[in-house]
């Protein structure tokens, strides 16, 4: 597996990375752990040594999956967590106070097995903790030695020239793919002029760039597919369907899946340091791992730039969109 520098640090992370939020079994429908193990097991095998999870997946069935599955290997896994969603009841907040975090953190580490958490995510902005208070925590988690690195997730441009102040920040995990690209214009070139790396998640848009929908789906009420990636709902269904067709041919013609296509070009863009891809089955991370053996030539991604214009870039420029077309049409 290839691997690159993460941010500012002399730490290498795999190109590719196990995503976990579908071990949670409560955001993607309900999954097998012995299934989520064997999984985890294949990655490593394939030299995915990079695991992101989050105590909000399954409300740490997640990680208590991975620390079983990593029990004696440690040495060998780049562990990614993170903290700051706080659940009562039904209803879920942005908490970044030091006491939550640090509360978090110890959970985190019984759960997962071990002594200390290579990269510790903010999961997403709190508007009502001051970031001092926030990153003077996670400086002191790191001083003592329970957190390695500190990173940041779902943070934009404004949220992280405030947190750069205070901490040395690695890396930023945010949901970036062929069909969305809201970050390009104003947060990858602030990441390359900091020297911070880019995480990304969601490089197969919840499922639809793998291919295997063919038909609009229906998912439950819960499934984040009905309300985190929007890509299932018209009109942006029809626009995504059709781009993916025009990937599928060039995959046809290069003998690999389209889900390879769509890792292979995210990972094309040198702010990326790793692609966070999720994976239920051994045999879908087996696929994952294949993107990293070849690469895009630069007329193969002029040809997908040119398909998502054409597709995309009328509704940009007709202006026909709506609030449920939320595939971004943001170019380089």
């Amino acid at each position: 597996m290839k691997s690159r520098k993460l941010g500012n640090t002399n730490a290498q992370v795999p190109v590719i990375s196990l995503g976990t939020w579908v071990f949670g079994g409560d955001c993607w429908g309900e999954t097998d752990d012995k299934a989520s193990i064997k999984a985890v097991e294949t990655a490593i095998d394939k030299g995915i040594t990079m695991i992101d999870t989050a105590p909000i997946y399954g409300n740490g069935r997640s990680e208590t999956i991975i620390g079983k599955a990593i029990k004696g290997k440690r040495k060998k896994i780049f562990i990614a967590t993170k903290c700051g969603i706080e659940v009562t009841g039904a209803k879920m907040r942005v908490n970044l106070t030091p006491s939550f975090i640090r509360k978090e953190l110890e959970n985190s580490l019984q759960r997962l097995g071990v002594g200390a958490i290579d990269l510790y995510q903010c999961h997403w902005p709190d508007e009502k903790t001051p970031v001092a208070e926030t990153f003077d925590e996670m400086n002191k988690l790191k001083k003592e030695g329970k957190i390695r690195y500190i990173g940041v997730s779902n943070f934009t441009k404004t949220h992280l020239e405030k947190a750069i102040e205070i901490s040395q920040i690695s890396s930023d995990q945010m949901h970036y793919s062929l069909i969305e690209r809201s970050i390009e214009d104003e947060l990858m070139p602030f990441l390359k002029e900091k020297g911070v790396s880019l995480l990304t998640y969601g490089p197969l848009g919840g499922g639809i760039l793998s291919g295997k929908y063919k038909n609009v789906q229906k998912f439950g009420k819960g499934d984040v597919r009905s309300f985190f990636y929007k890509f299932y709902k018209e009109p942006s269904w029809s626009r995504c369907r059709e781009f993916v067709a025009f990937l599928e041919g060039m995959a046809f013609q290069k003998g690999v899946n389209v889900a390879e296509v769509a890792i292979n070009w995210v990972l094309a863009h040198s702010e990326v340091a790793s692609c966070v891809v999720g994976a239920r089955t051994p045999e879908q991370v087996e696929k994952n791992a294949a993107a990293q053996l070849w690469e895009l030539s630069p007329e193969e991604m002029a040809a997908i730039e040119e398909a998502h214009s054409n597709i995309f870039g009328a509704v940009e420029a007709s202006g026909d969109g709506d609030s449920d077309d939320v595939v971004s049409t943001t170019k380089k």
